[in-house]
């Protein structure tokens, strides 16, 4: 029975990413109390990915970057298809940067996007959010993660 025990045991510390508890889903509420549905990102390798190949984004979607720690993250479009609205969070859920409409980049050098402000979470949602909504710096929006 130990012998049983032992071996998920073992298994998080040889793969420390099974270890981590993650959600796949969340929703980002923004100040006009819009809901937009938001798919996870809470690992390097979903970071690194975040929408790259995708052709379309649905209405009121997107992808929440969820970091461990504050830091000026940066962005690129690189195999991205799709224009974006890029929006920095603090820890504390406050707008801190934005971007709107960042064009796709399908060349090697493409540009990056990025905050210098310490953001610990970035939401990538469809082009022309920031405007419909009214967003603006400091602005709180409410974030909500499913299925941890």
């Amino acid at each position: 029975m130990k012998r049983l025990l032992m071996i998920p045991i073992l298994m998080l510390f040889c793969f420390p990413s099974m270890a981590k508890e993650t959600a796949r889903y969340g929703s980002v509420i923004l100040p006009d109390e819009t809901i937009l549905t938001m798919e996870l990102a809470t690992t390097q390798e979903q970071w690194i990915r975040g929408l790259m190949y995708r052709h379309s984004l649905a209405p009121n979607t997107g992808m929440l970057f969820v970091y461990d720690h504050p830091a000026p993250y940066a962005f690129w479009m690189k195999d991205c298809f799709i224009h974006l609205d890029i929006i920095w969070l603090s820890e504390d859920k406050k707008i801190v940067y934005y971007v709107e409409n960042v064009p796709p980049c399908d060349q090697p050098d493409c540009p990056s996007y990025g905050s210098m402000n310490m953001a610990k979470y970035v939401v990538e949602a469809n082009p022309g959010t920031v405007k419909k909504h009214k967003l603006k710096l400091g602005d709180k929006i409410e974030i909500r993660i499913f299925g941890k």
